[in-house]
């Protein structure tokens, strides 16, 4: 074990070299090594914001440092600019950070068994067995117990992160701020500054406040003890004394941390340039010291066409022609060739329901407006047909989209509802705005009993949504909006409800019935519909030795907006995408730690259950910020999934769109499976 490295002299050295670069959310890092793992160049700053300037300026030096004595003979990136920087560098190779991450802790503890590493605005632990990862944990979106958040208030009390860092070493008696998000912490240490805390005291408490969100939040560790034996951190935000000896004293373990704790990702790019540089390759493809001298570039955004996702995506130019692009969702913002016809079960099902209506259908009594969300979006099959046998026209509200999301704006009650619910609120804009004669959208406490679950019930959001827009939104009121209480699974009491709610058009009991029963049977036939296509998906995949995403959650996940083109994305990476409610019934009945009442949560165990007995299927859960009850299945299918040694990977979407974090955990998570199949080959 070691936690330094040896330094040789860049302007003596001859011969080859490796260059590592991190590129990270806050902070660019630079290395370059000799083949025996010698510093010959380090470089840690914050990018400001430019990290392409500040790379270009550092490469430039790195240039001007070796002369023609040293020959840089491959070079990797990292990080959340990776793709960018390979675009305009020219650089060899691209490493997802969390393999970088753990290549750099191995070359300190061969036997390390946990590493933990928190960035500016990000935290990535990874446990390790046989010298390969086997689980990797991310923070979401909240970068609370980051760097960022103590630098933040190192600023406010117009101190130097290094100072204010310091003094929390000489702490007496540290302020107790628990691990809760930054919003919460404020206030606490506002109240700290009250009761006289002092800055010693507040500086150490924010470190406690960092490792215990990182070990009781992020990890979900129940005792310091589950995290290993051979524990390695890294991070900048560990280069801070006071968060090593907080993370130590909570631990009660002595950890490695290396002198090069916050260079660690772009020491492992460095070694993964040399691992992978072929012995025939005498030069990297790195740019030149010639085409440096020569390099600029331009940025311009723009919204992308190429799809119904209407990407906004920024375009690089640089000044030999060559372009990079970034924030699509999919090959064509980025001018790439799509994927080769990759399934994705996602796309299939939101195209068969926007096909759903009739556009034959006359109408004669009118004209019914569907909106496409929430409880809508798995029954519009039902809904669609009981409305055109009944002689009505029916219309689907626009397909969701941001500028759909910001009509329905000025309506939403609560800001901290899921990001389907405040989507509804811009489908009744649409569908009032297209002159509907009225809108159906009936409360439901039940989902359709599929037998698989203690009870059956709807979320609260998505079973009585309605009266929270009829009670917000003015444009609504008794005539135009229709929302009946109905139980689906009660034939009898629906068609009396139904008759009841749509008396005006003198619907006679027969034909209700009639059209009630023509509706379920179509509901029932596509999701056989799904069923058989995820199965086509399956056999097929297992023909290409392919492998396959459950990319699981609920039935509107399906919507492009909601899950911002993850599936996409999955297909990108060479994955092919199922649904849950395509594989749950395949699973067995899973017997969880709560009650098991509610028929999303029920498919998601029991595609859960699918996936541990498929060799080349693993499970992605999508959850919603603001789904409350969501926080209930994250831990079950993550305890399902890992009983039988399947990784578990949780993506957070709602409104905040970031696919630069989710691409970085995807290929994580492809990188860890990876370990895993070569660990299972080997053994």
């Amino acid at each position: 074990m070691r936690s330094e490295l040896e330094f040789e002299n860049i302007l003596t050295y001859r011969g080859d070299a490796y260059l590592g670069i991190d590129s990270g959310s806050t902070t660019t890092k630079l290395m370059l090594i000799t083949p025996d793992c010698k510093i010959l160049y380090s470089h840690y700053q914050t990018n400001n914001g430019q990290p392409l300037d500040i790379v270009v300026q550092r490469i430039r030096e790195i240039y001007s440092l070796i002369g023609d004595r040293i020959v840089i003979r491959g070079a990797c990136v990292t990080g959340y600019g990776e793709d960018m920087m390979r675009a305009a560098l020219k650089i060899d190779f691209g490493v997802v950070e969390t393999m970088a991450h753990f290549k750099a802790a191995l070359h300190f503890n061969p036997e390390v068994d946990f590493i933990i590493d928190i960035g500016g605005q990000d935290i990535k632990c990874f446990k390790v067995k046989n010298r390969a990862i086997d689980s990797i944990m991310l923070n979401e979106a909240c970068s609370s117990g980051c760097g960022s958040f103590i630098q933040t208030f190192a600023k406010a009390m117009g101190m130097e992160i290094e100072e204010f860092s310091r003094l929390g070493l000489f702490a007496k008696h540290p302020v107790e701020l628990g691990s809760r998000c930054t919003v919460f912490m404020n206030s606490s240490v506002k109240q700290a500054q009250k009761e006289g805390a002092s800055v010693e005291d507040i500086s150490a408490g924010l470190s406690s406040s960092i490792v215990k969100n990182a070990i009781y939040k992020v990890i979900r560790a129940r005792t310091p003890d589950e995290l290993g034996s051979h524990i390695v951190v890294q991070g900048g935000t560990f280069l801070n004394d006071a968060v090593l000896r907080s993370f130590e004293k909570e631990t009660g373990k002595e950890v490695i941390r290396p002198a090069i704790a916050g260079l660690m990702g772009a020491f492992g790019a460095a070694l993964y340039a040399k691992e992978n540089t072929s012995e025939d390759t005498l030069l990297s493809t790195l740019v030149s010291e010639a085409e440096l001298g020569a390099f600029s570039y331009s940025s311009r955004s723009v919204t992308c066409k190429g799809c119904t996702s209407h990407c906004n995506v920024n375009i690089l130019t640089f000044s030999d022609g060559r372009r990079f692009i970034s924030g699509n969702k999919c090959e064509r913002g980025a001018g790439l060739p799509k994927p080769k016809d990759l399934p994705d079960i996602y796309t299939f099902k939101y195209e068969k329901l926007l096909s759903m209506p009739n556009a034959d259908v006359k109408g004669g009594r009118g004209t019914v407006g569907l909106p496409l969300q929430l409880v809508m979006f798995e029954q519009l099959p039902l809904w669609t047909t009981f409305f055109e046998t009944c002689g009505f026209k029916v219309q689907l509200s626009d397909r969701s989209s941001r500028e759909l999301y910001f009509r329905g704006q000025h309506t939403v009650a609560s800001d901290t509802a899921c990001y389907p619910a405040k989507l509804m609120h811009g489908h009744i804009e649409s569908l009032l705005d297209k002159g509907v004669d009225f809108i159906f959208y009936p409360c439901e406490s039940y989902n359709l009993d599929e037998h698989d679950s203690t009870n059956h019930y709807n979320c609260p959001v998505v079973a009585y949504y309605p009266e929270l827009l009829k009670a917000n939104n003015e444009r609504l009121n008794d005539e135009n909006l229709i929302m009946p209480y109905l139980d689906p699974n009660s034939e009898k009491a629906t068609v009396r409800t139904l008759h009841r709610a749509l008396k005006k058009y003198k619907l006679s009991a027969s034909l209700i019935r009639r059209a009630y029963r023509a509706g379920l049977e179509r509901m029932e036939a596509f999701h056989a519909l799904v069923v058989e296509e995820g199965r086509r998906i399956l056999a097929r995949a297992e023909h290409e030795d392919r492998q396959v995403i459950v990319l699981a959650g609920r039935p509107y996940h399906a919507d492009p907006e909601i899950n911002h083109g993850i599936s996409k994305l999955l297909n990108s990476l060479g994955l092919a995408v199922l649904s849950e409610d395509s594989v749950f019934e395949e699973g067995n009945y899973v017997k969880v730690n709560v009650l098991n009442q509610w028929t999303y949560h029920a498919r998601l165990y029991r595609a859960a259950e699918f996936v541990t007995h498929r060799k080349n299927v693993n499970l992605v859960q999508l959850v919603s910020f603001g789904c409350g009850i969501d926080a209930i299945t994250t831990d079950e299918v993550r305890a399902i999934l890992e009983s039988r040694g399947k990784l578990y990977t949780q993506i957070k979407i709602d409104e905040i769109n970031n696919l630069g974090v989710v691409k970085i955990r995807l290929r994580s998570m492809l990188a860890a499976i990876e370990e895993q199949n070569r660990k299972k080959q080997s053994d």
